[in-house]
């Protein structure tokens, strides 16, 4: 969670419009996810469909997909690829796919990470070419 906050500060602070809507993005993702634990009271069972988990990540590829076909950058593509696997991860499941539990929790997690990594590396990009094109 550390790293998605610094990631959201960072893009927020540094970032153009694409790197400031994809993080918020991550963001609402993450406040979602721990929004449903809290009131659960306990993080996702991988033994069914977690229908929660699949419609947050299927609005979500949606909305950085949108983001990504109007952004004149390259990384929020990598995103939205990103996002897709969850998204993918989530329909083997639902078609019945013999998939053990934690190879779906795999699945289904680490292409968020993924994404806050890439967002937070082109953020970082964005930043350094504000910084050398900067006249001062």
């Amino acid at each position: 969670m550390t790293i998605v906050f610094l990631v959201v500060f960072f893009a927020l602070k540094k970032g153009g419009r694409p790197e400031r809507h994809v993080a918020i993005v991550l963001f609402g993702m993450l406040a979602a996810v721990i929004g449903q634990a809290l009131i659960r009271g306990h993080w996702t069972q991988y033994d069914g469909i977690p229908w929660f988990r699949v419609a947050i990540d299927v609005v979500a590829f949606a909305i950085v997909l949108a983001i990504a076909l109007r952004a004149d950058r390259w990384w929020p593509l990598w995103v939205g690829s990103v996002l897709l696997l969850s998204v993918l991860a989530h329909l083997l499941r639902i078609v019945h796919a013999e998939i053990p539990p934690l190879v779906y929790a795999i699945m289904e997690r680490w292409p968020f990470m993924i994404a806050t990594v890439i967002t937070g590396l082109g953020t970082y990009l964005h930043a350094r070419r504000e910084r050398i094109a900067s006249p001062n």
